[in-house]
């Protein structure tokens, strides 16, 4: 539902961030804070007030979606739509993102023995603000749209931290399927294990939704939090280009701005590795590529949300052969 309070708040937003971005276009620049290459000088002031733009942008991106229509999740022809085209255009946007500002930060900061030229630093840094930008315009949108429409499916609860760890237990082939590189606990071991996490209260959901508690506590989460940190400092990095700020406050903004990139790219990392390595996480590769899924992988993975579309359209959900309910270890 529609949240009047958030449309106005994110639209009084919009106005803030689209006037201090001309008034950064008209202004000049604080030069005592800019130091250091000042030939791309000007890049940088460009590229920090072009981000303004772009969040500005993204929120109104957010706000027109948000405004849209939503047509329920349908069953047709065997498939399901899991990810939206806006979905998926918000996801590959900040991942390409992350792609191009942390190469091209690891190539200026000359990490593992890269050199660079005069030629090239100003292509690299034009790189790093492409990256930067995707990676505001898209979180603005997904922030915006979630909020106006009370979107909080992917905000874990406590209930989802036992789920979330026993769904990586499972890539160890502790509940009978298998799990990384198709490892399998033996059979003679899986009881006295399960029954020692259960213990612990770790133990899988038999009714998992549309997204898994793995997804929310050890993927979602994490990075929306470096995102906005990554988001956050760069602001500021750039805001000294127009005001007067502590070196100190720069040198630990830049500090954590570097090691929260690094972080973000270790946890990116373990996200590929968990839908790579896994057979069971595949199907997942293609909904995130062509928004669609097999009834028979929801059936599998997601039984909480099988059932919902099952009650929602008895008729379209295929039933032959697809068990009623799903279970880890059938």
């Amino acid at each position: 539902m529609t949240k009047p309070f958030a449309v106005i708040s994110d639209i009084v937003l919009v106005v803030l961030v689209i006037v201090g971005a001309i008034w950064l276009f008209a202004s000049g620049f604080y030069g005592g804070g800019a130091i250091t290459n000042r030939p791309l000088l000007p890049l940088s002031v460009d590229g920090s007030r072009i981000l303004l733009i772009l969040t500005a942008v993204g929120i109104v991106v957010g706000l027109l979606f948000a405004g849209l229509r939503r047509e329920r999740t349908r069953v047709e022809h065997g498939e399901v739509v899991r990810y939206s085209l806006y979905d998926r255009v918000v996801h590959w946007a900040i991942a390409i993102g992350f792609i191009l500002a942390f190469a091209s930060a690891v190539w200026i900061l000359r990490w593992f023995g890269l050199e660079i030229t005069n030629d090239i630093r100003p292509t690299l840094y034009l790189i790093h603000y492409v990256g930067a930008g995707l990676i505001v315009t898209a979180a603005a949108m997904f922030a915006t749209s979630s909020r106006v429409r009370g979107q909080d499916a992917l905000f874990p609860r406590w209930r989802d931290v036992g789920p979330a760890i026993a769904r990586l237990f499972g890539y160890l082939g502790v509940y009978g399927e298998s799990g990384a590189f198709g490892m399998r606990m033996p059979k003679s071991w899986q009881p006295g294990a399960q029954a020692t996490l259960a213990d612990l209260g770790i133990k899988p959901d038999p009714s998992e939704g549309k997204f898994l508690a793995v997804e929310k506590v050890f993927s979602f989460t994490p990075l929306a939090i470096l995102v906005v940190i990554v988001v956050a400092t760069g602001l500021i990095k750039s805001a000294h280009y127009f005001f007067e700020m502590p070196s100190d406050l720069i040198y630990w903004t830049s500090w954590v701005h570097d090691v929260t990139a690094q972080l973000t790219i270790a946890f990116v990392g373990l996200h590929l590795a968990a839908i790579l390595l896994v057979p069971r996480n595949w199907p997942g590769i293609r909904s995130m590529i062509f928004g669609r899924m097999s009834f028979r992988a929801v059936e599998d993975e997601f039984p909480g949300w099988a059932d919902e579309l099952r009650q929602r359209e008895p008729r379209a959900t295929p039933t032959d052969g697809v068990p009623a309910h799903g279970t880890v270890g059938d």
